[in-house]
């Protein structure tokens, strides 16, 4: 009797150790149909921000401009001025021998017609580019139908180009011609008044260089740029007018000049803005070939590394004037490269892709493990704009406020639960609490 109830008891405890492995296989299975409550550990809740992907690098502060001042080393009676030197507009650079100021003037003279000539050639083509239909990108302009006398400097950054592309590049020609005119004159007038040669702009002696016969004056404008130098994959990431945020250290002491301690909070408000709005650039060139070791780049290689095995200037103007940081400064610039104005970032290891055919169509989707209105796990396809730094920017799919959490197989429909938050008040919280209210947060 006693045996049989043994053998029993062990084919129970067999039958119900069987169904319970039965049971769990069924609920845990990868395909398991059985709705079932998960604990979610790695979760979070996503908000609508604007969105940047970032190029940061290191900058150095440069002229916007050097210019370049040449004269026969033989016609000048003295030189006035040393590198580093701060120069005045119309100040004087050097002195020309009293025989030799006449023929300087016929000598400018002739550039100037020579640049006069090149700007109505200029004129001329941009009223044929006119002509076309502007407002046609698909349009191409052919070089040689526009004009004989088209420079192979403007030829090659106008093929290919759209009539609105080559009218821009035109305008811009035409306006550092006027610009190198207008200078001429300048030099031309203050020879025939004083026999001297003055400065055109405010700025810094960079250079003074006496070399076969001629001196060359270097001068840098008071204005400022930035440049810095990038890899080859960072230079197919840079575009031509892109903003870049700027380290405001840069304008620290012009703003504190310009903000002149304001009185009220309305105002203190105000100037926040204007610092914030100042603290900005973009990029206004990106040179299309490998850098050339100037004097700024052997600089900018003294204090950082430079991207190998090659390196490409970038120049980048700024929205405020630097007024009291030296040439040559190092800063940080970071280049918006990728940007979404309503934007959640995710991890990109959370989100689902893969493949589906509609339509004899093939088209890659990604999804994300969320948790719906209703509190259960659900799969939400989203909208993908762009990666960046291990993270993935979602345009679209995803409701503000939604939490989302890590890809594990899930089934959806299912309910979630989360770790039980704890958050430890702080002394001088404590402090304040009597034991009435201590009684009612135990109880309660």
């Amino acid at each position: 009797m006693k045996r049989n109830i043994k053998i029993w008891i062990g084919a129970g405890s067999v039958l119900l150790l069987a169904l319970i492995t039965i049971n769990l296989i069924l609920i845990y299975k990868e395909d398991s149909k059985i709705a079932r409550s998960y604990y979610i550990k790695d979760y979070e809740r996503v908000a609508l921000v604007h969105q940047k992907a970032y190029l940061e690098k290191d900058a150095l502060i440069v002229p916007q401009e050097e210019m370049r001042i040449t004269a026969d080393a033989n016609a000048l009676s003295q030189i006035s001025v040393r590198p580093g030197q701060k120069i005045s507009m119309n100040e004087e650079i050097a002195a020309y021998k009293t025989e030799e100021a006449t023929f300087e003037q016929s000598k400018l003279q002739s550039e100037v017609n020579a640049y006069e000539n090149e700007l109505t050639t200029l004129e001329r083509i941009l009223r044929r580019i006119e002509t076309q239909d502007i407002n046609d990108p698909i349009t191409t302009i052919d070089s040689e139908q526009i004009d004989d006398e088209l420079s192979i400097t403007i030829e090659a950054q106008m093929t290919q180009g759209s009539p609105v592309e080559a009218s821009a590049t035109i305008e811009k020609q035409i306006a550092e011609v006027e610009r190198t005119i207008e200078i001429l004159e300048d030099r031309i007038a203050n020879l025939s008044f004083s026999n001297v040669l003055t400065s055109p702009i405010d700025g810094v002696i960079g250079d003074v260089i006496d070399e076969n016969g001629t001196i060359t004056f270097i001068i840098y404008t008071d204005e400022k740029n930035l440049i810095t130098y990038v890899s080859e994959k960072e230079w197919e990431e840079v575009e031509e007018n892109q903003s870049v945020e700027l380290d405001s250290s840069i304008f620290e002491n012009d703003l504190v000049d310009s903000e002149s301690f304001p009185n009220t909070e309305e105002e203190t408000i105000t100037s926040n803005e204007e610092v914030q709005q100042d603290t900005t650039g973009f990029v206004i060139e990106k040179q299309s070939i490998p850098a050339l070791k100037t004097l700024w780049y052997k600089e900018m290689e003294k204090v950082v590394e430079m991207p190998e095995p090659r390196s490409f200037e970038v120049r980048i103007d700024l929205n405020n004037s630097i007024g009291n940081k030296p040439y040559a400064s190092l800063t940080k610039a970071k280049i918006i490269v990728n940007e979404a104005p309503n934007a959640f970032r995710v991890n990109k290891d959370w989100l689902i892709t893969k493949r589906i055919t509609v339509d004899a169509e093939t088209k890659k989707i990604s999804q994300i493990h969320s948790i719906g209105e209703d509190g259960k796990i659900q799969k939400t396809e989203v909208e993908i704009g762009f990666d960046d730094k291990g993270d993935t920017i979602v345009t679209s799919g995803l409701p503000n406020n939604r939490i989302i959490f890590n890809e594990q197989v899930k089934n959806a429909g299912s309910q979630a639960f989360f770790p039980m938050p704890i958050e430890i008040p702080s002394k001088a919280i404590l402090k304040e609490l009597d034991w009435e209210q201590y009684a009612k947060y135990i109880i309660f």
